[in-house]
């Protein structure tokens, strides 16, 4: 089919979802701001004041009629403006009630905790306030056992958000450190204890060419861990814990000829210490006043000389500070924050918000990031809400990127030649920048876990986070679904609005996807290596623009799939044998990834494929017949290319037709 040919199809598939959701229902595009799920004061909520409604300033009555006509309607009116009120004094009172360690979770039973991801690493150039923690924190790793045996264990305990992780990371990468342990490992625990995972990422780090990796014996594992710690001196830390579970770690430890062990533990709440002797415990409260007016500064300022600005904008921000209760995540949110307008006006603003009323105790930090949330451009607000879908906070930037474009959420200006991705970019250079991600290298991005938690929070009732057994249905106007376990498709059926489905199991899948539901489907993932073949109905899903079947076992997509003109993004599993021939069809497509670097496309299948960008392997460059046919391939017109690899037992003369050189 003819390049045009294709386009036109496009057009007409944009045409008719334009027609079939109309104006008031289309919604993949987000306009304005973004409420919060639960009650704000009216006088945050707008500056506007509140019109009657139009019925009651009527300018005159003619008769009796119409009087009881009118006055009949106002007080229906202020019936149902009663009722909504005492509905939003509910929540308010229950949202009031509602604290976990200082995080907000009004609808925790709709949400599973995180899968929280931490680091050895930090990008923390200087710790503000900590220098008698990480001081102490040497003494005791470095000094002798409280106890007779081999293992000691200190504890961080702080609410969230307070700096525990960070602490832990610049003691773990002191020189002093580096140089006392003979082997060091960080392992984040997270909310899901797992003993078997932890022992075989221990026992990697100590020794990783040991082969563990097929093994499902914990009883091998420990002995080995337990073999290679002989004489040695370890340091671990266990960071994010979340139950009393993780002492069962300690046995096999202290079982070992190790010479020393010295564990670290970060957590919120102490009550997961249990039996622990907690005469090394280290509390972190709030960063004194002093070193927390230099971390504001740094955070507001960045490069500017705080000097150059009146004392009258330091006096709000010593105001404000009084609000962070100490927090350096608040810090870094709400001083970036009012880093964006270095005035008085934005300051006092951001100082007379009404969101400081919703702190329900005295460390409570959620307030303060829900203040830079709200302050967020509306263009980035539904791309970082959109976050909250992902259960791991480590994020890979084009994946992101792609989602948020399947999702409606970049647009091209028009203006100028930047691509959507190129726009994409720049959506989370600006989140890192305001404190929202954090930097992991050049192509991941972070979150830290309280920000995921605003991201949940603010997503009610348009993102779900299905877990089978304990919901029983969908809401019919969620847009982004991820499915822990096995779902009823049926359930999905019933949705109006899907947009996103993250599915971690499959069932029979075909009976489905004809469906209303999943024809508007934008970004479809699917995690199940017992999946083995994709069904040809999936070429009903006319809107998808993101197809990630990486994680399946899946080894040859159906012809149909080439129908799916819309899809930008393809990501096959290693075991695909071979890509359908009409590939070529598939003119938007721009990242196809596969995890089997020699199942490459032929010159014939590039055709159409103008937008490939990143990685593209070229596989049977023997089989081109003639140089016509091996210039289609048209590769010096692939712009976004960064890499080429080229398969083939070919004369030269036809390689050169497949890169034919630009005319000067």
């Amino acid at each position: 089919m003819k390049y045009m040919e294709l386009e036109r199809k496009v057009q007409e598939i944009n045409k008719a979802e334009e027609e079939e959701e109309g104006d008031s229902t289309t919604t993949s595009r987000f306009t304005g701001k973004r409420s919060f799920p639960f009650h704000l004061p009216t006088a945050f909520l707008s500056k506007k004041k509140r019109r009657l409604p139009a019925s009651s300033q009527s300018s005159s009555l003619s008769t009796d009629e119409d009087i009881v006509r009118q006055v009949t309607s106002i007080l229906k009116q202020i019936k149902s403006i009663e009722s909504k009120l005492k509905e939003e004094t509910m929540l308010e009172e229950l949202f009031d009630q509602i604290t976990l360690n200082g995080v907000y979770d009004p609808r925790e039973h709709h949400f599973t905790q995180n899968e929280r991801v931490t680091r050895s690493s930090t990008n923390e150039r200087k710790i503000y306030g900590r220098n008698d923690e990480i001081q102490r924190l040497i003494e005791f790793l470095t000094g002798p056992n409280a106890n007779n045996g081999n293992v000691s264990v200190v504890p961080i305990v702080g609410m969230g958000g307070i700096g525990k992780s960070t602490l832990a990371q610049f003691t773990f990468n002191n020189s002093e450190i580096k140089n006392y342990f003979d082997k060091k490992a960080w392992i984040c625990v997270s909310n899901h204890f797992d003993r078997y995972r932890i022992t075989k990422e221990m026992l990697h780090i100590i020794s990783p060419n040991v082969q563990c990796c097929s093994t499902s014996n914990l009883d091998f594992l420990e002995r080995e861990l337990q073999r290679h710690l002989t004489r040695k001196k370890f340091l671990l830390v266990l960071d994010d814990i979340w139950s009393d579970e993780w002492q069962w770690l300690l046995a096999p430890l202290q079982s070992s000829q190790a010479q020393v062990i010295k564990i670290i533990v970060t957590c919120r709440d102490p009550m997961v210490l249990r039996s622990i002797d907690e005469r090394n415990k280290i509390i972190l409260k709030g960063i004194d006043h002093h070193e927390y007016w230099s971390l504001f500064l740094n955070c507001a300022f960045v490069e500017n000389n705080p000097d150059n600005y009146s004392q009258k904008l330091h006096g709000i921000g010593r105001r404000i500070v009084k609000k962070l209760m100490g927090s350096p995540l608040a810090s870094k949110t709400v001083g970036k924050l009012l880093g964006r307008d270095l005035t008085e006006k934005h300051w006092k603003a951001v100082l007379e918000s009404d969101l400081w009323k919703l702190k329900t105790d005295a460390h409570d930090i959620m307030p303060a990031l829900a203040l830079s949330y709200y302050h967020l451009p509306p263009h980035l607000q539904p791309c970082f809400v959109y976050c909250s879908l992902m259960r791991y906070h480590y994020f890979e930037m084009e994946e992101l990127i792609y989602m948020w474009i399947a999702n409606g959420y970049i647009h091209e200006s028009g203006i100028n030649s930047k691509t959507m991705h190129d726009i994409g970019e720049e959506y989370c250079h600006e989140l890192l920048a305001m404190g929202f991600f954090d930097k992991v290298d050049s192509t991941k991005v972070k979150m830290h876990d309280l920000m995921h938690d605003l991201a949940e929070l603010v997503s009610y009732g348009e993102i779900c986070i299905y877990n089978k057994g304990k919901d029983e249905k969908l809401t019919k106007n969620v847009r982004h679904v991820y499915v822990q376990g096995l779902i009823d498709l049926g359930l999905v059926c019933e949705t109006n609005n899907l947009r996103t489905l993250v599915l971690k199991q499959v069932g029979g899948m075909s009976p489905f996807l004809n469906h209303e539901a999943f024809k508007r489907v934008r970004v479809l993932v699917i995690i199940d290596h017992n999946m083995q073949e994709l069904p040809d109905d999936v070429s009903h899903l006319k809107h998808l623009q993101y197809l990630d079947l990486l994680r399946t076992s899946i080894k040859s997509i159906p012809e149909s799939l080439c129908v799916l003109y819309q899809l930008r993004v393809l990501k096959l599993p290693q075991y695909i044998l071979t890509l359908p021939s009409q590939v070529h069809s598939l003119i938007n497509l721009e990242i196809l990834d596969t995890l089997n670097r020699k199942n490459g496309l032929m010159c014939t299948q590039l055709m159409n494929l103008n937008k490939l960008r990143g990685l593209l392997s070229i596989v049977s460059l023997e089989i081109i017949r003639n140089k016509k046919e091996a210039t289609k391939a048209k590769l010096n017109e692939r712009r976004h290319i960064k890499e080429l690899n080229l398969h083939w037992n070919i004369d030269k003369v036809q390689l050169q037709a497949c890169c034919p050189r630009r005319s000067t």
